[in-house]
């Protein structure tokens, strides 16, 4: 091979393609918001300041020398792009597009169209006109804004830790929230406030429950519950008191709903915002209905002590003491040690083996109380059913009992 066949391709050239291939997108991008046809009212002047002022991905910077370690950092920035790729916001012609397109190279065309297209430009009242609906200021912008920002909030569950504190980021900076901006997060970790209590006669660490302020990137707002907003009626005073968690019901949670715990105070916080709580009222305690997403997985043991509320522990749909777990015991014979076995007192059953996909069982499971489950696997194993495992061992198990 002479030496002329490896010609160097200068910058130049590779500016030149890289703006093609940006071009290329926009097209795509334009083409599912408005139609086709737009795109080629946009002169190749447009064009060029579009490149030049392109958005770029998301870069995490931490706040702090104790935020994460470099392999939690590592997690944290993969868990973030694969969020953002497999998220889609809906256009108006029920078109997807990803949120890591549309945070880069949709909103630097949106934003062109909405604050910098002038008169010059030949087709600009058309192109306003399109857009308009996608403007920042429409409900639609805000909607999508809101979802995106919940969806990158997840990202912070995985890194709660019980001692060193909440991560949050904060995102003042990203493109969606200002005009210009350099799509940089800042990453943040809030202190827990703990204390001990006696439970069962041990002394315990306790942490309290609160939510990152949206007021103050480095506080919380400590949630405080009303003893009527978790369904308790005969009450003398009916005041708000601290809402606190033993590590032990975090583990739980994590361990059976196969979910991250930071997810436990997010969710307090944002159903005594909402008013949704929903309680089953005991002698000792009482039981909080647990929901991910639309799905209830099980129940939050909560109990009274003194001057605070404490969550004792956390008890997955089937496991003995719920409606749900008491029912299916009746229907099955299925013992708490049984149940333990059978994997089928956690989610892990449901996401390693078809379970929601066998008829029989599917059916035992929805007279049991439990078609939520049912539900939620079938939302996490929809693109890889093939791979689950055949249930019949759990038929080959109860008919023992018998």
């Amino acid at each position: 091979m002479t030496k002329s066949s490896h010609r160097k391709i200068s910058y130049g050239q590779k500016e030149q393609a890289r703006r093609r291939v940006f071009y290329h997108r926009l097209r795509i991008i334009c083409e599912k918001m408005v139609g086709k046809g737009y795109f080629e009212l946009l002169p190749e002047s447009s064009l060029r300041l579009l490149y030049l002022y392109r958005y770029p991905e998301i870069k995490v910077i931490l706040r702090g020398n104790r935020v994460m370690n470099e392999e939690e950092l590592k997690n944290y920035k993969q868990t973030l792009a694969e969020l953002l790729s497999s998220q889609y916001i809906e256009t108006l012609l029920g078109e997807k597009i990803s949120y890591a397109r549309f945070l880069t190279d949709a909103l630097v065309l949106l934003h062109y169209i909405q604050y910098r297209v002038g008169t010059r430009i030949k087709g600009f009242s058309k192109l306003r006109e399109v857009f308009a609906p996608y403007f920042t200021t429409t409900e639609w912008f805000g909607q999508q804004r809101t979802n995106i920002i919940q969806i990158m909030s997840i990202n912070d569950l995985q890194l709660y830790d019980f001692y060193r504190g909440t991560v949050r980021f904060s995102f003042d900076r990203m493109a969606i929230e200002q005009f210009g901006g350099t799509n940089e997060i800042y990453i943040h970790r809030l202190v827990h406030s703990t204390t001990l209590q006696n439970i069962d006669g041990k002394k315990r660490i306790i942490v309290r429950m609160g939510v990152p302020s949206p007021v103050k990137i480095d506080e919380f707002d400590w949630i405080s519950i009303k003893p009527s907003q978790l369904g308790l009626t005969n009450v003398d005073e009916d005041i708000p008191l601290p809402i606190y968690a033993q590590q032990h019901a975090l583990d739980r949670f994590e361990e059976r709903a196969v979910f991250w715990r930071g997810y436990v105070q997010a969710y307090i916080g944002y159903i005594i915002r909402e008013g949704s709580a929903r309680t089953i009222v005991k002698k000792d305690y009482l039981l909080l209905e647990c929901y991910l997403a639309t799905h209830k997985v099980g129940y939050f043991v909560i109990s009274l002590q003194r001057d605070k509320w404490l969550i004792r522990t956390f008890l997955f749909l089937t496991n003995s003491g719920t409606p749900e777990g008491n029912k299916l015991e009746e229907m099955t014979n299925l013992k708490l040690l049984d149940r333990k076995h059978l994997m089928i007192d956690c989610m892990d059953a449901f996401l390693l083996y078809d379970i929601a996909g066998d008829k029989g069982l599917r059916k035992l499971f929805n007279k049991a109380g439990c078609g939520s489950l049912m539900k939620y696997a079938d939302q996490i194993n929809k693109h890889g059913k093939e791979s689950l495992k055949s249930p019949d061992f759990i038929y080959r198990y109860m008919a023992m009992l018998k």
